[in-house]
């Protein structure tokens, strides 16, 4: 399913971000589990976010989050939210590339990585931020049984597919959908 020359479907890891205009930059990391190729191959690590926190409470996420001072750079940041998040160590991660940025209604411009995670890692619950973790097989995820569209919306000028995956109760919807829709599209080319 993920073959070699997958990276080379992705962006750079430090190609030229658009100028956000008012939205903040946020980075957030896909994680890519191997798995037994007989069965459901290669996993993604998602989080539930907790219920009581203010901003996205109790939705499907990627380990990620807004930039903080001490950041070197956005990949900085989306690997800094992982080990915080998921207790990801960092020399266990090769990045891969990036997805396309998703501009958020609630001021962010959101910029996924993709990595694939490297030897024996199993990620926890690090954080009072995460509720739980989920681990979709690659497999499940391009099943066209538990993908739907929603309808569409028109914002600042553009229209977005609103994509969901019946995955878990809540549903993976939003930005992060529309972020996992990118990854199986490149996955598919």
């Amino acid at each position: 399913m993920l073959t070699e020359d997958f990276g080379l479907r992705l962006d750079g890891v430090h190609e030229e971000l658009r100028d956000p205009g008012r939205l903040r930059f946020a980075a957030v990391i896909g994680l890519l589990l191997d798995g037994d190729p007989g069965l459901d191959g290669p996993a993604l690590v998602l989080i539930e976010r907790s219920s009581k926190l203010r901003q996205h409470a109790g939705q499907i996420a990627f380990p990620g989050g807004k930039v903080e001072p001490g950041d070197r750079d956005l990949l900085d940041t989306a690997l800094r939210e992982a080990s915080e998040e998921v207790g990801l160590p960092r020399e266990q991660v090769r990045v891969l590339g990036r997805l396309s940025p998703v501009p958020t209604p609630t001021g962010y411009m959101i910029v996924p990585y993709v990595g694939r995670v490297l030897g024996d890692w199993q990620p926890r619950p690090a954080s009072g931020e995460v509720e739980r973790i989920l681990m979709p097989s690659l497999r499940t995820l391009m099943d066209p049984a538990i993908h739907r569209l929603t309808g569409s919306v028109e914002w600042e000028g553009e229209r977005y597919d609103l994509h969901q995956f019946d995955i878990a109760d809540p549903p993976l919807w939003g930005a992060t959908a529309r972020m996992v829709w990118d990854l199986l599209e490149r996955i598919r080319a």
